[in-house]
């Protein structure tokens, strides 16, 4: 598999397109992100960009530093393949890792810019590219007269205007969801982190500074759902909102300033972990208070809760069908939103109910590691199919 990039000019404009900003970063930063991102180790870009803001973005981020060769006219990358990488043109992460998979020669431009497509250049075509890669040059007539002939992919937008720069915005934001996003993710919490986002980017906050006040508001949250009175346990609500919200922030500066880490993955999954369980230990105390019985059922919850998550991170949901998918779905976002909000419903109106509850949330947050568990185990158990054709003897 290349392990190497350009990033090149197609038009003459392309340069100063490279300045354009596209969700507060250049959209030079953005081509050599999208690359890193794919899985390219190493970044040959014109030195021309270097003192620029594009050379700032790439100093800022210690993944793209690692990544980026800087070439100054006359120098030329190593022998060998590479991925070239439009400088106008917003390629997602996972067009490139796919483009990566395929042959030399094959190559994909957005609807509106076959002259400057991703393309997989041979030995000899990236030799023959060298020196003007290393100047900067355009290089479209150098291609058309090769004839490449890219496949059109509607992900890939150029973004040489102002039309361009925002179409090729909203397709990063539209890029930034989680295939685990569940309904209440996308209509509710996407719709307002990305405005956090944006605010955090321009104003430089790191992604772990957000999971951490996440987890403050999280835990103010659980407080409000401590020995909860009805008043507390609706502003607890709300918190909440605000801490997933910011929550889904987090992942989506990490990818947008190619901040992820495994810290960071690790602090966030740590902070959803203790927000929830403490959160089921609350109410398991509200219910104590009121009823004399609740405490015990929402430890075990919480340990439930607990498991699950590491279940959940060692072994994905997949969106599997039948039990398996009823068990995720309980288990996932939405499910425990309906358990805050029949826990305030039974709180404001029916108290003596809590204890059937938090039967309830102690079985469903247990049932979702078992269940996830006992279908693991029964697909490695399942005897391998029967070969049924003859063989001569």
């Amino acid at each position: 598999m290349i392990d190497r990039a350009a990033l090149y000019f197609s038009t003459p404009d392309d340069l100063s397109a490279a300045h354009a900003v596209v969700a507060q970063r250049p959209l030079g930063f953005r081509a050599i992100a999208a690359a890193v991102r794919a899985g390219i180790g190493t970044v040959y870009v014109p030195d021309t960009l270097r003192d620029t803001a594009t050379g700032a973005a790439v100093a800022a981020s210690p993944r793209a530093r690692a990544a980026v060769v800087w070439l100054k006219d006359g120098d030329v990358p190593e022998p060998g393949p590479l991925l070239l990488v439009p400088a106008s043109v917003v390629v997602p992460a996972d067009v490139l890792r796919a483009l990566l998979a395929r042959t030399p020669g094959a190559a994909v431009a957005a609807p509106s810019g076959t002259d400057a497509p991703a393309l997989i250049a041979d030995a000899a075509l990236a030799h023959a590219l060298a020196a003007p890669l290393a100047a900067g040059a355009p290089l479209s007539d150098e291609l058309a007269r090769r004839r490449v002939a890219p496949d059109i992919d509607a992900r890939c937008v150029v973004a040489r205007d102002a039309a361009g720069l925002t179409a090729a915005e909203r397709r990063l934001h539209d890029l930034l969801g989680s295939a685990i996003d569940t309904n209440l993710d996308i209509q509710l919490h996407r719709r307002f982190s990305r405005h956090v986002t944006r605010a955090a980017i321009a104003l430089g906050v790191t992604p772990n500074a957000i999971t951490v006040t996440s987890l403050i508001l999280g835990l103010v949250a659980v407080w409000c759902f401590w020995r909860a009175t009805p008043r507390s346990a609706l502003a607890g609500l709300f918190i909440y909102i605000v801490a997933v919200i910011l929550d889904h922030s987090d992942g989506e500066v990490a990818r947008l300033t190619l901040a992820e880490s495994r810290l960071g993955e690790w602090l966030d999954t740590v902070a959803d972990t203790l927000v929830h369980a403490l959160t089921v230990v609350a109410m398991g105390v509200t219910s104590e208070m009121l009823t004399g019985v609740g405490v015990g059922l929402g430890i075990v919850g919480a340990a439930g809760i607990m498991a699950s998550a590491f279940v959940a991170k060692w072994w994905p949901p997949r969106g599997t069908g039948g039990m398996g998918g009823a068990v995720e779905d309980f288990g996932s976002r939405d499910g425990f939103y309906a358990l805050l909000v029949l826990f305030i419903a039974l709180r404001a109106f029916v108290p003596s109910l809590l204890p059937v509850l938090m039967v309830i949330v102690t079985l469903g947050s247990n049932a979702y590691w078992v269940v996830r568990a006992a279908v693991a185990a029964l697909g490695r158990r399942r005897p391998p199919p029967v070969n049924t054709v003859l063989r001569p003897k």
